[in-house]
């Protein structure tokens, strides 16, 4: 099974995943992104508060290449699937 690391970055400060998780999918990889913010927005103490703006995280494959991308903010975690075809249409042809 293929594993994925996940970056979190803000264009200025990023945050590398060295240990990646094992996915069975691009399906899955997405799944796991969206969780992934959700739980990190639920423990910030008034995550209305909180300005995700710029914020994302970036999943890739073994090797380093990006497979998915997905914004921290509310409107992109609302349809992730817009998010991974602007991505596949920007970054892979």
């Amino acid at each position: 099974m293929p594993r994925y690391f996940f970056q979190f970055t803000d264009g200025r400060q990023r945050f590398t995943d060295s240990t990646g998780v094992e996915l069975p999918s691009i399906l899955a990889v997405r799944q796991h992104a969206a969780r992934q913010i959700r739980e990190l927005r639920g423990l910030m103490p008034d995550a209305n508060l909180q300005n995700w703006l710029g914020w994302k995280i970036i999943a890739v494959d073994s090797i380093g290449n990006p497979v998915y991308e997905i914004g921290f903010d509310f409107t992109q975690l609302a349809d992730p699937k817009m998010r991974q075809r602007n991505f596949v249409r920007n970054h892979c042809g």
